[in-house]
């Protein structure tokens, strides 16, 4: 296309357009090279925030550190274990999770503790409860084993999405009874059935573990000092997700590759066409902050810059660019009679601008999955 009337250009416009590729590669070079480190910065504080979760001594960023608790007492050991049977309803926007499992508890000692039935979810609600299994046998042993259906609420990162690797967690402890009358270990039985499934995603791995949790308050009980703080066994499911192609990413950002697709083909266009020369990068431009809506429309409120935003940032920037740029075209074309240079303006820019973009595309998803 821009070939011959490359051709035709003295050293001087070559010169220059030469420059205003290179000032188009560095704007985008310093746009992905900021967006690269942020997201690689946000999947490294995924990570770190899920090792937190299920660090037996890591307490995660903003809560309370728990008090400690004494390793001598008088209280049972309980041995607990988890089978997660299924994954309901995973609503990223509301921010909530349904599942089953079954939980068991195992035990040396009175046979009234009935650890079972006082059990609370500390992150969810019970919405129903069956009592499976209680025995007691005649060499102390106990056993308990349920079957629970529960709703649980769930902080989602929304900075990853959609390549993020959400973790669902099942908080379990004793609602009446702190640490220095029940303390849990984990039963290394424990595991999730390949059932337990939801679509976009799979099941990357699970684990569990037993770590204190600090309550900054009394209750109200006349029995203890106003500001004594209860310290509770509480055990604690990790099941860690991960979505199971880019097929949802491809799906988000369908309209805007299309929009961003007419905005380059704003090149090909003669400059002095002026209406469709602006109209299209115009219909681009409204066809991308549409298809932003919508994307946020099925995300949760936040004020996290993430992922869905750099790259509706990048195709509004590459949209203006072509505007920007076609305004440069037409005042070679009409206000400089250039038609030579305004020709090849056009062609090294397409190929400038395209490549950039293709390139930013691939640059910033990676950056965030890997």
């Amino acid at each position: 296309m821009f070939l011959s009337e490359w051709k035709t250009l003295n050293a001087g416009r070559k010169k220059l357009i030469a420059a205003v590729s290179l000032t188009v590669i560095g704007m985008y070079a310093m746009a992905v090279s900021s967006a690269v480190v942020k997201l690689r910065n946000d999947r490294v504080a995924e990570q770190q925030l899920h090792q937190a979760r299920m660090g037996t001594n890591s307490v995660e960023s903003g809560l309370t550190p728990p008090d400690p608790l004494p390793s001598e007492g008088e209280f049972v050991t309980v041995t607990i274990g988890t089978y997660v049977d299924s994954i309901t309803n995973l609503s990223i926007r509301e921010s909530t999770w349904s599942g089953e499992f079954y939980v068991w508890f195992s035990w040396k000692g009175p046979k009234d503790l009935d650890p079972g039935g006082k059990l609370v979810l500390v992150n969810g609600s019970i919405l129903n409860k069956q009592l499976l299994e209680d025995y007691h046998g005649d060499d102390g042993v106990n056993y308990q084993r349920y079957r629970i259906a529960a709703r649980f609420q769930e902080l989602f990162s929304t900075a990853l999405i959609p390549v993020e690797r959400p973790m669902l967690n099942i908080n379990i402890e004793d609602g009446a009874r702190d640490g220095s009358t029940i303390r849990y270990a984990a039963d290394s039985a424990a595991n999730i059935s390949s059932r337990a499934r939801t679509p976009g995603y799979t099941v990357a791995g699970m684990s569990t573990v037993v770590k204190p949790h600090t309550y900054r308050t009394s209750y109200g009980d006349p029995r203890k000092q106003a500001d004594q703080r209860a310290t509770f066994s509480q055990y604690v499911v990790g099941i860690t997700l991960a979505r199971t192609s880019l097929g949802v990413y491809f799906k988000i950002f369908l309209c805007l590759y299309a929009a961003l697709a007419l905005a380059l083909a704003n090149f090909y266009i003669k400059p002095v066409d002026v209406s469709p020369r602006f109209a299209m990068p115009s219909a681009s431009y409204f066809g991308i902050v549409a298809n932003y809506f919508v994307i946020n429309s099925v995300l949760p409120p936040s004020n996290t810059f993430g992922l869905v935003d750099i790259v509706t940032t990048v195709g509004l920037g590459t949209v203006f660019l072509s505007v920007a740029l076609s305004l440069a075209a037409n005042y070679f074309y009409d206000r400089r009679g250039e038609p030579q240079t305004a020709r090849a303006l056009d062609g090294v820019m397409f190929y400038t601008v395209t490549l950039c973009s293709v390139v930013a595309n691939i640059a910033i998803p990676a950056s965030a999955i890997l």
